[in-house]
Parts: C-alpha cells; structure tokens; sequence
C-alpha cells in the first residue's frame, strides 16, 4: 500500500498538498472559520514557538484541552514539529501521574483557566506547562503563552520516520502498553481512508468523537485535510445538537460509535421527516464496537444513506470495513495483508476459526520499552490481533470473539486490571476482579466483584473512592460482594464467570 500522494509527514500535508489556501479548513459553531491559508499559518506559530523554547523532532507533549477548534489545531500543530500525545482533560490525578511517566511527556499544553489535575502534576514533576490562549473567533486560532516568537526563528518540522503520535493501550497485563505511529504510518493510514472512502475537497466532516482519540485524528481530521475538505469542529457535543449542525452546517459525513449513533437517531425521530429530506449526508461511519442492526437500518431509513461499519485497532489502523452490514461481518479487509492462524501459527482455510494476525504499512512496529510484550504480539512478522474469527469463501471477515480481556464501554477500551488494582487498594476490600456486562446501549459496560475485608464496606464507598482516582467512564455500573473470585489453578481471574454470573 503506497500514498500515491507522496506526502509522508504531517507538514507535507497542510504545506505540500494542492489545498485551495481560501478554502475553508476548519470550522465551528460561534467561530469565523478558518481556511488552509490561515491554518498553515496557525502550524507555523506553533512549530517556531515551541522551537524557540527548546523543544525538538521527537519530544512528546501532551495536549491537555477541552473539546473544541483550538484543540484540532493544536494536535495537528504540534504533530506537525513534534510527538503529540493527546489526553482526557478529565482525567485524574493518578491517571496523569502514571501517563506522564509511561509517555516520559516533555511538556502539556493546557487552555487557559481550564481546570486540569494535570496542571499539578506536571508542577510536581517539573514539567513544563503552556498554556493554550485562544486568539479571536477564527475557529482554532490560538496563541501559546503571552511571548512573542521572533520572526528569525526557523521552523524544525518532523521527517518521516520520526512518532507522529503516542497511544496508551491498556491490556490484560497490569502495566500499560505504548504505541508509537510514526508520521509516514499517519499519512498512509489517511491516504487509505481518502481511498476506501472517495474524499474530495466538496466534503465537510462532522467531528463528534473526543479529540483525545486516535479516530478523531487519524480517522477523521487528517484525511479529511490530506484530501482538501473542511473539519467541522464541536464543542461538548451532545446528540440533540445533532440536528442543528446537520441544518446548519452541511456536513457529508460523520463518524462515531455506536452508542452515540442510537443517541443521534432518537433525536432525528424527533425531527420531521420532510425536514431530513435532501439532507447534506452522503456516508455515516461506525467503528469501535458492532452497531446494532436496528440502529444502522434506522439512520439508513431516516437519512437515505449508507452506514459503513470499521474494525480497527490503535496498532493496525483500518483492518476491514463493512459498506453492507447486516450479515455479522466486519467487511472485506482493506490493510495489505490479513491471515487467520490456529495456535501452531499455521494458516487456516476460508470457513476455518482461527486468531485473525495483519501485516502492512500501517501496522506498528512493536510497543514501546516491552520487550516481553512485543515476543507475543508479533509471530513471524505477522501483527496477532488477539480477535478470533474467520474469512468467508467471499472474502469477507467474521469475528468470532477474543483472546484479549480489554472491556469496550461504547468504544471507550477499559482495562480491568487497573480497576481490580485500586479496588484492591482500599483497605475494606481483600480481593477484587472487575469484568464486563452487557448494556443496550454501550455494548459492554462494567463491573466488580469484591470480596470484602471490613463488613462495613458499602458499593457506593467503593464507587467515591474509585471516583477519586479514576476517569468517570472506568467506574464500575454495579460492584458485586462475593466469598471468593474465581480463579483458575494459576491464579488468573476468571472474567467470564463473573460476567456470566451477573449479566
């Protein structure tokens, strides 16, 4: 797989692709918008301030803002030079703390008067923070701190091997896992959604994701501005804005998780329907988790148009999408190579359950500082998704289930080793193990089960307490006391006894 654009980096994108400088580049509600011209401009700034402050190709700096313009511009900016390495702004104290060290962060970048308990531990670990100044009512327009950048300073931009970009992926283990994309593997992966997708510079995209995930950037800016189109920025979305912004704003398509589709289809069929007719849509994208059939036939009756469903990973980028979805499958896979292997790694035949393994250019190369972790992911230079599944003699891939215990909370990916760790912590529990339930909506939610060391424990201290040192979305819905956790004869927690117990 080539981008036949030939553009490798992040600058090669905004600077070298043949974008019209007055076409409009981002957008927002409240906002002027701004065009390639003045967003060039606005990458510059960034590049030369950050520059004149001693940062350089490679250090990482975390971009710690609330949803918005200015954090789009900022992301893209700041990969343009350097590691961006997006985060909640919600996230905790403990949260960051770990973070900071595992992405070994340079400096964070926080809007300021945003409270962000990131600002007190970068202070405690003498990280540099700076602040984010918004500028005027240019969608994205910023300026970082109060000094001026001398207009002798030359801009240092990023090559293309250099990381684009830091992912936190927790796993089964109790450590969390790195995955660096270099710039050239950001641009390939964005060139290959330009081709499964059609982009051309007419289209507008929706952007209701957290900035802060990889599916806002990789999957939905970048392309979109490799391609010449126009982001259209939100802030603090919510599903009723839905048709507002569909009236207002015109946009061709948009991207989102399943939870968040049903939320947007409730709010059409509040709309009249003469209303949605010849609406601006032309393609709806789902990933992170299956969207519900009776969801995707909704909008599709609603809006007269397809919904297109991905299965991707951080580490793979697009694996396979699905332009007909109904049938159980994830689609024909578009990453350049994709084997199903049984547990010898020999390939399997069509119709054959096996371990679903990707090779490609948009594949990573290995997690960062995990040796141990990286002698397991890969076999014989083949990426092991640890999803389960087969191909149809027509090609198409089918999920079966997965090794991997990663809980997927509406696209959200929870690791629950991290909340079995700090329930064990609080002195009133002995032993804990959190799992994965059912949900309507989510998909997957969470819960514990507790085996408690002081009778006087209740589920709502617990929850405080896991509210104090956990982002909201990792708390557990439900905490269950039990006698014992099951374990097998090594040790390891049984998940889905727990989720067969209480689903």
């Amino acid at each position: 797989m080539m981008n036949e654009s030939g553009l490798y980096t992040i600058k090669d994108v905004i600077f070298n692709g043949d974008q019209d400088p007055e076409h409009n580049a981002i957008e927002c509600p409240g906002y002027r918008p701004l065009t390639y011209r003045d967003l060039r401009l606005q990458v510059l700034l960034v590049v030369k301030t950050l520059n004149a402050r001693g940062f350089r190709r490679n250090d990482r700096i975390a971009i710690i803002t609330p949803a918005g313009p200015e954090t789009a511009v900022a992301i893209i900016s700041v990969m343009a030079g350097f590691t961006t390495v997006p985060l909640n702004p919600q996230n905790r104290e403990q949260e960051y703390k770990k973070y900071f060290s595992k992405l070994k962060i340079k400096a964070i970048i926080v809007q300021k008067g945003y409270d962000t308990a990131a600002i007190t531990v970068a202070h405690a670990r003498n990280i540099p923070v700076i602040e984010l100044i918004p500028g005027s009512d240019l969608a994205g327009k910023f300026d970082l701190g109060d000094g001026d950048v001398p207009d002798t300073t030359e801009a240092e931009f990023a090559s293309p091997q250099d990381t684009a970009t830091l992912i936190l992926t927790s796993g089964t283990t109790s450590a969390p896992k790195v995955v660096p994309l270099s710039q050239r593997q950001f641009c390939i992966s964005a060139y290959l959604m330009i081709k499964i997708h059609k982009y051309t510079p007419v289209e507008r995209h929706l952007v209701i994701v957290p900035y802060y995930h990889i599916t806002g950037t990789k999957g939905i800016i970048i392309p979109s501005l490799l391609s010449g189109g126009t982001v259209i920025c939100t802030k603090d979305f919510i599903p009723s804005d839905f048709p507002f912004l569909l009236k207002a704003f015109r946009p061709t398509d948009y991207n989102t998780v399943p939870a968040m589709h049903l939320g947007i289809l409730r709010e059409l069929r509040k709309v009249p329907a003469e209303d949605l007719k010849n609406n601006t849509l032309r393609g709806i994208r789902s990933g992170s988790a299956s969207l519900p059939i009776q969801t995707n036939r909704g909008l599709e009756q609603l809006l007269g148009i397809p919904v297109s469903e991905n299965y991707a990973m951080s580490e793979t980028g697009t694996i396979s999408v699905n332009f007909t979805p109904g049938n159980g499958s994830v689609g024909i896979p578009v990453i350049d190579s994709l084997a199903i292997i049984d547990e010898n790694g020999n390939a399997l035949r069509p119709g054959e359950t096996g371990e679903i393994v990707v090779k490609g250019e948009t594949v990573f190369s290995g997690y960062e500082d995990a040796p141990d972790e990286n002698a397991v992911a890969f076999i014989n230079g083949w990426f092991r998704t640890g999803d389960m599944g087969y191909l149809d003699h027509g090609g198409s891939l089918f999920l079966t289930g997965r090794k991997k215990e990663m809980i997927n909370k509406g696209g959200e990916k929870i690791s629950p080793v991290e909340i079995d760790s700090l329930l064990r912590s609080h002195p009133g529990v002995k032993d804990a193990m959190a799992f994965a339930i059912g949900d309507p909506v989510l998909g997957e939610d969470v819960a514990a089960m507790v085996v408690p060391a002081d009778e006087t424990v209740t589920e709502a201290d617990l929850r405080i307490f896991l509210l104090d040192h956990l982002v909201q979305f990792k708390v557990p819905k439900r905490i269950f006391f039990a006698d014992t956790i099951p374990r097998n004869p090594s040790g390891k927690p049984l998940r889905y006894e727990g989720t067969k117990r209480y689903s």
